[in-house]
């Protein structure tokens, strides 16, 4: 019998540090997925009605970092007032102590996407920083982190060039790495990247059976970042045969499961917790 967790997302929100700001005019994002994000500001009301854990996120400064540290006080007293749980994306991580121990102080998890190729993060972030992310990431998992790698499939325009190569990156730490995140490549309205197509399922489907392969003790994720549609139909009904865990799962999906006689297990906060 397989086991199946699917993720239902009624009691995490996702915070911007920055609002609406971001340094960088990424090509697949431009801006456009901060629109919908909270405040730091609206945390304590959200913890009131029921949210139980948060996304800390939101747009890059100039060191392409999300500014954390400068909320740290205010997140650690709700954290500690609300038992609140962070889910935090970092970007570059300033290798100091006392950015380490605050940041480790606050998360519970963190993501962190990997991009396997340079030229790939080149293009779509549109900077030179691609040495500092894989420094970054080294420095997380040695400090022992929770971190939960993200794959965004398909990143650049929905070509499928950097994804095998991030698996290289992660199998040098798969000791310690017990969760990887993968999320689709959506053309977004008022990008560079609009006109572009999601990636070839049957590309996905070839990445999927890899992780899989090599990576056998690692739990594998659909995140939240799915293209809608008949496609996202055909996405997760191949997860379910790949993946352990898929975030958001239609109807459609929960009922294969449940015909096809899988282990079901709910769960109603960020895959990444």
């Amino acid at each position: 019998m397989k086991n199946i967790e699917f993720v239902k997302l009624t009691h995490t929100k996702s915070i911007s540090t920055t609002k609406n700001y971001c340094f960088l005019n990424c090509k697949h994002c431009n801006k456009h997925y901060l629109k919908n994000m909270k405040s730091v500001d609206e945390i304590e009301e959200l913890a009131k009605e029921g949210i139980k854990s948060f996304l800390i996120s939101g747009g890059m400064n100039s060191n392409i970092e999300v500014p954390i540290i400068p909320f740290y006080e205010k997140l650690k007293y709700l954290k500690n007032k609300y038992n609140l749980r962070y889910n935090i994306h970092t970007g570059i991580v300033e290798n100091s102590y006392e950015y380490l121990s605050k940041l480790r102080d606050l998360h519970d998890s963190i993501s962190f996407d990997i991009v396997g190729k340079e030229e790939a993060y080149k293009n779509v972030y549109g900077n030179n920083f691609y040495k500092e992310m894989i420094s970054s990431f080294d420095t997380l998992i040695s400090e022992n982190f929770n971190v939960k790698p993200h794959i965004t499939l398909g990143l650049n325009g929905g070509k499928i060039e950097h994804e095998f190569n991030s698996l290289n990156i992660l199998k040098k730490n798969a000791n310690k790495i017990k969760n990887v995140i993968f999320i689709v490549f959506i053309p977004t309205k008022d990008t560079f990247f609009e006109n572009k197509k999601p990636p070839n399922l049957k590309e996905i489907e070839d990445i999927f059976k890899t992780f899989k392969k090599e990576m056998p003790n690692t739990n594998l994720t659909l995140g939240c970042m799915q293209p809608k549609g008949f496609y996202r139909k055909e996405l997760q009904v191949m997860s379910l045969k790949y993946l352990d865990k898929i975030t958001q799962p239609l109807q459609h999906t929960i009922k294969l499961a449940e015909e096809n006689n899988y282990k079901i297990e709910y769960s109603f906060e960020c895959c990444a917790l």
